[in-house]
């Protein structure tokens, strides 16, 4: 927050302080006046009283229009217009009483003046209501107008009618009784509808709206007396006007200055289904009574008739509305769904296959070399020398340098290659259809030859590219998505292999490769895809050795953990095995139950003594589950079991998913997920965003937090596209009802902007790093933020912080 937004909201309270305190003082005046004067005192003192709160209402909305700009400034206006409509109308009947000493007619000059106050409070509204999809406001206009005639033509069947014909009035006199209820029931109507729709300033529109309702009470209050004869100046019906100017006003000093200060810029909410029947409450009153009054054989009037004809033309038009507004939004929802099904299989900045859609294409092409028993290979490549592109140019060369790298490889690989970016600077070839896979991998090594030219430098890079080839009949009798993965994995490690051996080349990937560890410097620093693994990390499982640390995640506005992410690790003959690598061994050996259950016990053991020391239980871990373990449907009573034993409040847990399992769940996942709800256990999302599955299908899933996967977070800070791509999964998550954590979090920018478009928590290596329960333990029950305050959006630097050196961003000292 700036300087002068601090001083400027600080300047609001005591500005509002001092109006409230100054109509509270006036309107106590005037009732002190009032009890102790009669007659021509009397009324003189009640008719210049409200007179000059009117004024003083109109004077503090013009206030607020100068300190601000466009519609804002122009919706104040047109209020305080509004208030001055009413002011001229009340000098006019002041005139009459005190000054001519006469009974004001009715209708005279101060009725045109006291209508004209719905008329253009109606426009003021309608600039400071927030904006919505292209019909809102015509929507609003005809629910307002048909609560209105519904009004007039209850009140005409109920009261006016009679009185009017027994006093033998004039048109003109009816149609200015009606008019008094029908202007005051659309102004309420049209506040009523954007109380619904906004939540921004909640103590100025609620001013509004009961500034508003006041008005309305007096107004049909004083169209009844003054029909029938009964209304008296000074009496208790003015206290609705008398406070209606006081709320305007006050609400007019509560804005805040800036030509910008007001505008909206989150999209504004739909209105509530509660709102949207507002209008047909007093349309089915109409109706019940008008039903009444033609079965009691009286027959419709002249007034009757056009209000009953205005009231189906509204109905009309604003069915019309309505299916145009539900047609927009169907093609709205369409529009998204296709951007995201895009998104979700493409990489945003160099718009290639991604990850997800390269596998699937893998797993095809190894189901259709099953029948038409050709090869099918895959190339693996890293680029040399990226990283340092990246520190010494910046992230925003470094994307630059990948999308010309993405261009130069595409133009030289067939059409019936895939190529795919996999994250950071590797990419994938799918090579099919007899073609050989170290031809073309060549062919891409050439590509990169030449140097780019990236922001006016001259860039040179190179690539390591590794090649694995399943021939036909090879490799059978396992799914395809398992010797997809084994596939896509030696690749990679050929690819390592060259990069051992000077960087550079292409190699092949050899069963002899399966067998060395690759330079330590990598991030594979294993042995790879050995035979035993599988039944070593069952032995792990077996004996304990497979160990938990957690991730913390962080709310990015208060900067304190909200929760632990539960994560498995394994050393194995001394080396550490990446869970890119045990994880898929763990799968395919069919060991995910154990692990779960392993991850589970511990997690829960931890919390449990971090419970123990904390006054609350507001920390939660997360612990990830096997698609496949939903349709186990012991689960939810293992789970309990678990929380039971140590203690642990159901809702402190939560299980994830990724979201490429929603479509490949069992049967009855569903129902057990639904039991695990029920024990108060949290089902999470991971990976959101660049799974398979369709909104109506993620809609039926129990599912209440979506963790948003970290190739959307990736270039935010820098990639308006991407941002607008961010800012879809948000709303689409917010409109789901559902938490949203964003992962993957590597710079300030990144969540300074995850702040800024309201994501829920965040995780990543800067906000805060895997860390082991005892390394994590202080600065748990310390129960401080371990976000600096500049990355909270604060100015203040002298926040207590929690301990723990694993905390501190890159970017911080220390």
């Amino acid at each position: 927050m700036s300087l002068t937004t601090s001083l400027l909201r600080a300047a609001d309270r005591p500005r509002g302080t001092a109006a409230a305190a100054a109509a509270a003082v006036a309107l106590l005046a005037l009732g002190g006046l009032g009890a102790v004067l009669d007659g021509t005192a009397r009324q003189t003192v009640a008719n210049l009283g409200v007179l000059l709160l009117a004024i003083g209402g109109g004077l503090g909305c013009m206030g607020a229009a100068r300190r601000t700009g466009g519609r804002i400034s122009r919706g104040w206006a047109a209020l305080a217009v509004a208030c001055w409509f009413w002011a001229a109308g009340q000098a006019a009947w002041t005139l009459y009483e005190n000054v001519l000493d006469i009974a004001a007619p009715y209708p005279s000059l101060a009725d045109i003046g006291y209508l004209g106050f719905p008329a253009a409070a109606l426009v003021g509204l309608a600039f400071l209501a927030p904006p919505g999809s292209g019909l809102a406001t015509p929507r609003r206009v005809l629910d307002a107008l048909l609560v209105g005639c519904a009004v007039g033509l209850v009140a005409w069947v109920t009261v006016l009618d009679r009185v009017i014909g027994s006093s033998g009035d004039s048109l003109l006199h009816a149609a200015v009784a009606v008019a008094y209820p029908v202007a005051d029931a659309v102004l309420l109507t049209v506040t009523v509808l954007t109380l619904a729709q906004t939540r921004d300033a909640p103590l100025r529109w609620g001013l509004l709206g009961a500034g508003v309702l006041a008005m309305a009470a007096s107004d049909a209050t004083f169209a009844y007396q003054i029909t029938v004869g009964s209304y008296v100046t000074g009496s208790a019906v003015e206290w609705g006007w008398r406070i209606a100017f006081c709320l305007l006003g006050i609400a007019g000093t509560l804005v805040r200055g800036g030509p910008h200060a007001e505008l909206h810029t989150a999209p504004a909410p739909r209105e509530s289904v509660r709102a949207g029947l507002l209008p047909y409450l007093p349309l089915a009153a109409a109706a019940v009574l008008v039903a009444l009054e033609a079965t009691g054989g009286a027959g419709l009037d002249g007034v009757e008739v056009i209000c009953i004809a205005a009231l189906v033309l509204l109905v009309l038009a604003r069915q019309y509305v309505t299916m145009r507004e539900n047609q927009e939004l169907t093609r709205a929802i369409q529009q998204r769904e296709v951007q995201l099904h895009h998104l979700a299989f493409h990489d945003p900045l160099t718009g290639l296959a991604n990850r997800a859609l390269f596998l699937d294409r893998l797993e095809h092409a190894l189901d259709r070399a099953e029948r038409t028993r050709q090869p099918v290979s895959v190339a693996f490549v890293d680029l040399d020398g990226f990283k340092a592109v990246n520190d010494t140019l910046g992230h925003a060369a470094g994307d630059a340098l990948l999308v010309g790298v993405a261009g130069r490889l595409r133009g030289a690989l067939r059409s019936a290659d895939t190529l795919a970016r996999l994250g950071g600077d590797e990419f994938a070839v799918l090579v099919e259809q007899g073609d050989d896979a170290t031809t073309a991998a060549r062919r891409l090594l050439g590509t990169l030859r030449d140097p780019f030219h990236v922001h006016g430098r001259s860039v040179a890079v190179s690539a390591s590219i590794g090649v694995a080839t399943v021939e036909a009949g090879q490799d059978t009798g396992t799914d395809a998505a398992t010797r997809a993965a084994t596939l896509l994995h030696r690749a990679d490690v050929a690819m390592y292999a060259v990069k051992a051996s000077g960087k550079g080349d292409v190699a092949a990937h050899t069963a002899a490769l399966d067998g060395e560890p690759t330079d330590r410097n990598g991030r594979h620093a294993v042995r790879r895809v050995r035979p035993p693994l599988p039944e070593a990390f069952a032995d792990a499982l077996h004996r304990g050795d497979v160990q938990a640390i957690y991730q913390p995640v962080v709310d990015p506005v208060s900067g304190r953990i909200a929760a632990m992410e539960v994560l498995a690790r394994w050393t194995h003959e001394g080396e550490p095995i990446p869970p890119a690598t045990f994880i898929p061994a763990c799968t395919a050996a069919g060991l995910s139950g154990q692990l779960t259950a392993l991850m589970l016990e511990q997690g829960c053991a931890q919390l449990g003594l971090w419970n123990a020391g904390l006054a609350h239980r507001r920390l939660r871990i997360a612990v990830n589950v096997d698609p496949t373990e939903f349709g186990d449907s012991g689960l939810p009573d293992r789970v309990a079991g678990v929380l039971r034993r140590y203690g642990i409040s159901p809702g402190q847990l939560a299980l994830e998913m990724t979201e490429t399992a929603v479509n490949n769940r069992p049967a009855n996942a569903v129902d057990v997920m639904h039991r695990l709800r029920g024990l108060g256990v949290r089902i999470a999302l991971d990976d959101f965003g660049t799974g398979y599955s369709t909104l109506s299908r993620l809609a039926r899933t129990p599912v209440d937090t979506v963790k948003i996967d970290q190739s959307f977070v990736a270039h935010i800070d820098h990639d308006e596209q991407q941002r607008w791509f961010l800012r879809g999964l948000l709303d689409l998550a917010r409109h789901l009802g559902l938490r949203t954590v964003a992962e993957g979090v590597e710079r300030a920018g990144q969540l300074h902007e995850l702040r800024r478009q309201g994501c829920d928590l965040v995780q990543g290596h800067f906000v805060a790093r895997p860390a082991t329960g005892a390394q994590l333990t202080p600065a748990v029950l310390a129960d401080l933020p371990i976000l600096a305050p500049h990355l909270r959006g604060m100015r203040t630097s002298d926040t207590r912080l929690a301990a723990g050196r694993w905390f501190r961003p890159a970017s911080e000292p220390g």
